[in-house]
């Protein structure tokens, strides 16, 4: 009895300490910085989450999805970051990762973990941030579902003290790591090289720009795909120095934005690429791949945007 009681105190004071109680599909070990794992799925974390395979950290001012990038669900790494750029209505677009932080002067504006709902199946996280230069001060719900545990469900939303937003736009920024080259719409398969077919040197393409009727629609939404050429990854990667963090040996992971019904009518999916790494002239093995890949549409409250992965057949 004695024992029963020492164990029903223990779980009460995780309880009151944020853990997840035993046998949640989430969880979130202490001290080990801002995040969520669901069971056999992604970790949803922020910049300064504590990643083993990360020791080095994030910049700033991104989301991270995190997942097992090895046999056997070891290897964990951040296989794409997602952005928040906002675009209020006089056309300016901030970025989250690039604009200097207003309360210190660093790169990259500053999210927080705020209030959190949680039942037996679903996790609802408040990501907070600070204000925009341009204004805008949007924050998000991100949704971590049991039975998709490969998703997470985001949720737009606008702080009381925002200026009017344009649009809202959720990024994933780092389709190079994974070098994703294919882009599966409605009824074809654009590759980097159909759809950007110049020369960027070491910077960004444009935008490629698919409207909504090029795109994935059946009852339940819209769905765009993005993954590489390479079965094997690592053979090209073996031309990367081993301790860079663009050296990836993981598998053909397909990624995908999706909207669930109802669409928003002018909905789009943009794309840029690159042929040199982010921040240097290093090449890209095997040339151009997809970085930034997006939805979006014009802004308006409890707009959602589902990122998630694909993990290929055995």
């Amino acid at each position: 009895m004695r024992e029963l009681c020492y164990l029903l105190l223990l779980l009460a004071a995780a309880v009151a300490a944020g853990a997840a109680p035993p046998l949640s599909p989430f969880t979130q070990p202490l001290g080990t910085g801002p995040h969520w794992t669901v069971r056999n799925g992604i970790t949803l974390a922020l910049h300064d989450a504590y990643v083993p395979g990360e020791p080095g950290g994030v910049p700033r001012g991104l989301i991270r999805i995190v997942l097992p990038v090895t046999p056997g669900n070891a290897g964990l790494r951040s296989i794409n970051f997602i952005a928040v750029e906002p675009c209020i209505e006089e056309g300016k677009r901030d970025l989250s990762e690039l604009q200097p932080s207003p309360s210190d002067g660093k790169p990259g504006i500053k999210f927080w973990f705020g209030p959190l709902k949680r039942t037996k199946d679903r996790l609802r996280q408040t990501i907070r941030m600070e204000k925009f230069a341009n204004g805008a001060h949007p924050y998000l719900i991100a949704e971590l579902r049991a039975d998709s545990p490969m998703e997470v469900r985001f949720e737009v939303y606008a702080e009381k003290d925002s200026a009017p937003m344009r649009t809202c736009i959720l990024t994933a920024t780092m389709g190079n790591l994974q070098r994703l080259r294919n882009l599966h719409l409605k009824d074809r398969t654009a590759t980097v090289s159909d759809a950007l077919p110049e020369d960027p040197g070491t910077g960004f393409t444009r935008h490629a720009v698919f409207p909504l009727g090029e795109l994935k629609r059946d009852k339940s939404g819209v769905i765009v795909m993005a993954d590489g050429s390479e079965k094997e990854a690592w053979r090209l990667s073996r031309q990367i120095p081993e301790r860079s963090w663009w050296r990836y040996e993981g598998p053909n992971f397909t990624q995908y934005w999706r909207q669930p019904e109802p669409v928003d009518p002018d909905l789009r999916v943009l794309v840029n690429a690159r042929k040199a790494y982010w921040s240097s002239s290093d090449p890209i093995p095997g040339g151009k791949a997809f970085e930034n890949f997006e939805m979006n549409a014009t802004f308006h409250s409890g707009q959602i945007f589902i990122f998630g992965v694909i993990r290929p057949a055995p």
